[in-house]
């Protein structure tokens, strides 16, 4: 093993001028942290089991000791460091409602832990709120560098995202410039520019010549929105931009798209995660479709049982078990989609892997005049209206979307009339919405709950 800095950016005042110290404290964390990330993901297979059967016990006795929700789901006959994983019951969207809703975060205080309440429906209709600790958005930030670092990208080029601005209304979008993408790393490794465009209601045309007035280098971006996107822009015109290689989340990636973006120079990759508990897989470099467990983040499992036939792959829910959610404890997580899991990648990575994620849907509306623009309502501000079990947004003609309120037998004036202001301020004053409660929303066969549904796709 080869351990060398020779071919690194390092900025030319990399390290600290201080006596007896070699680099500046925060970066030294940072790379600190990236090389435990690494060495538990890449490293010998024993070692990390270890590791996570540790973790996890860890995280079964905090629940435990901490919530009377776990310690009826959990038992107390059958001694913490004797726990099955396999063997602990399955935790659903309503199971975490009724966690969060009783007994708020598990951090305290006391714990001297910085704890933040989040609120998300992702695509799915069943929004949660649920909370999330320091230690967690910390590793959800040293993680995602640390991808770069493990498929030895190159550190100097812009980075570039795009995705939805929260606000309700507005047009156009917003942009956000900093000077490094790198963070704390900034002063450790030389970098260009970041730059955060937030989308309200804008024109492609707009958000492409915003696009191009800096070179692109790696773009964050959601499939819909890259979609939507190439509707105005070819993959070309982005390779002439700059754009390195593109990185997209939240839903399918279509392989004929993935294709063009690739004849013309552009390299992409998807990555697997979910807001609840950050990074769950990343795509191989080398075997595109095929996704590495972020290892050192959660334990991934396939529910027994559920196994089904989705264009000719046997694929089953996924759970998900998040090994450092002290705040709320996501233990054996039902997140919503189906997939086959591995125990080795054929590129050679000894570790589970991923494989036809089924379930995660584009969210793409579409006008009368045949355009197709993203939509998204987020979770957060239809709990902000009133009371639900879930939702389903569909849309049922060029002009008209159905809105139904699940767990609701009726509803008020003024709950009907928000929600209806909240979806049209999304989709344009053009768009009927009819709003509906009713006692349960028929899912059908559909293992993904999704919160909208484009009937006319």
């Amino acid at each position: 093993m080869k351990f060398d800095f020779a071919n690194f950016p390092l900025s030319d005042r990399a390290f600290s001028e201080r006596p007896m110290t070699f680099c500046e404290p925060g970066a030294a964390r940072f790379l600190s942290a990236m090389l435990e990330l690494t060495a538990i993901e890449t490293g010998a297979r024993k070692a990390r089991e270890t590791w996570q059967a540790a973790q996890l016990r860890n995280l079964l006795a905090h629940a435990v000791e901490r919530s009377a929700f776990w310690r009826d789901r959990l038992g107390s006959r059958i001694p913490i460091a004797d726990r099955d994983l396999a063997t602990l019951p399955i935790l659903s969207r309503r199971d975490l409602r009724a966690q969060v809703e009783a007994e708020g975060a598990l951090l305290k205080p006391a714990d001297k832990v910085g704890v933040r309440e989040h609120a998300t429906s992702g695509s799915s209709g069943a929004p949660v709120r649920f909370f999330v600790s320091e230690m967690n958005m910390n590793y959800n930030t040293i993680r995602s560098l640390a991808q770069y670092f493990l498929e030895g990208r190159d550190l100097t080029l812009h980075r570039t995202a795009v995705n939805y601005d929260r606000t309700p209304g507005g047009q156009g979008f917003i942009v956000e410039k900093t000077a490094s993408w790198l963070g704390v790393l900034a002063p450790f490794i030389r970098s260009a520019a970041n730059k955060e465009i937030k989308l309200l209601r804008a024109d492609a045309r707009d958000l492409w010549a915003e696009l191009k007035k800096d070179p692109i280098g790696y773009l964050s971006i959601a499939p819909r929105l890259l979609d939507w996107l190439l509707q105005s822009v070819s993959p070309e015109e982005m390779k002439e931009a700059g754009a390195a290689m593109l990185i997209l989340f939240a839903e399918p990636f279509d392989a004929r798209i993935r294709a063009r973006l690739s004849a013309a120079g552009v390299a992409s990759r998807v990555s697997y995660s979910c807001e609840e508990v950050g990074p769950i897989a990343m795509e191989c470099e080398r075997c595109p479709g095929r996704f590495h467990v972020v290892t050192s983040n959660v334990v991934v499992e396939i529910a027994p049982g559920s196994e089904t036939e989705v264009d000719g792959a046997v694929v089953g829910n996924v759970l998900v078990t998040h090994l450092h959610s002290y705040a709320t404890p996501f233990i054996r997580y039902e997140v919503g989609d189906l997939a086959s899991l591995a125990t080795r990648c054929p590129c050679g990575h000894d570790g589970p892997v991923l494989a036809n994620i089924v379930g995660r849907s584009k969210g793409l509306l579409k006008y009368p005049d045949g355009r197709l623009a993203p939509f998204y309502v987020p979770g957060n501000e239809m709990m902000a209206i009133a009371a639900f079990d879930d939702y389903r947004i569909r849309q049922i003609a060029p002009s008209k979307l159905a809105v139904e309120i699940g767990g609701r037998s009726a509803l008020s004036d003024a709950e009907r009339r928000g929600f209806a202001e909240l979806v049209r301020a999304q989709a344009g004053e053009t768009f009927e919405i009819l709003v509906t409660p009713v006692e349960q929303i028929d899912w059908g066969q559909n293992a993904k709950r999704l919160g909208f549904h484009n009937e006319l796709l």
